[in-house]
């Protein structure tokens, strides 16, 4: 069976770098916007859309579960939502039994379950998550610590709904991950090659 390491991650903590750097540490595929990038090619639909239905719940506090057993009425739109993550689940799966990947973000690690990945979460202090923000774009340069702060925490509530919906499991709960990583003081380039050795060895 392929290695196959999924990661979580809190806005701003740098997760996706560390996922970039340890698939390099490791010699294996890596995937994140090329999801979008595949399942454009399979459909009609927008990069914005697509962009705006990822890591949003199509029904605000009840998880997928809840929805089905009450047999809620679902809508065009929540059936859409749900047909983009179904299309970018099927090419997860795609991905993971083609080669050892890393894969971030999308619940991958409940869709990969199966597969046993290794999974990650990355984490970070709001004053790390911050300055990563301002180094890495122009619009969070412009904003109060105030206003930024408050945008992180709304892309971390729109994460959290999101995985509680399609899982019915808590994002970002250490009993759902392997291995839970606070890069908030640390280089991600040597955290990295930690990690990295410490897979080898699983």
């Amino acid at each position: 069976m392929n290695r196959i390491i999924t990661i979580g991650r809190e806005f701003g903590s740098g997760g996706r770098e560390m996922g970039r750097r340890l698939a390099e540490e490791l010699g294996i595929a890596y995937y994140d916007q090329e999801i979008v990038k595949e399942l454009l090619k399979r459909t009609k639909l927008t990069e914005e859309y697509v962009r705006n239905v990822e890591e949003r719940n199509p029904l605000p506090l009840l998880p997928i579960t809840t929805a089905r057993t009450f047999g809620l009425k679902v809508t065009p739109k929540v059936e859409l939502a749900l047909s983009v993550y179904n299309q970018e689940s099927d090419i997860i799966m795609e991905m993971a039994k083609k080669s050892d990947c890393i894969i971030v973000g999308r619940c991958a690690d409940h869709i990969l379950r199966d597969m046993r990945p290794f999974r990650l979460f990355v984490y970070a202090d709001m004053e790390a998550r911050i300055a990563r923000c301002r180094a890495k774009g122009e619009d969070a340069a412009r904003m109060s610590d105030e206003d930024l702060r408050q945008r992180i925490l709304s892309i971390d509530k729109k994460r959290a709904r999101y995985y509680q919906f399609y899982t019915d499991q808590v994002w970002g709960d250490k009993i759902n991950y392997d291995l839970c990583i606070n890069t908030s003081a640390v280089n991600i380039k040597k955290l990295a090659g930690i990690t990295a050795s410490l897979i080898r060895e699983r």
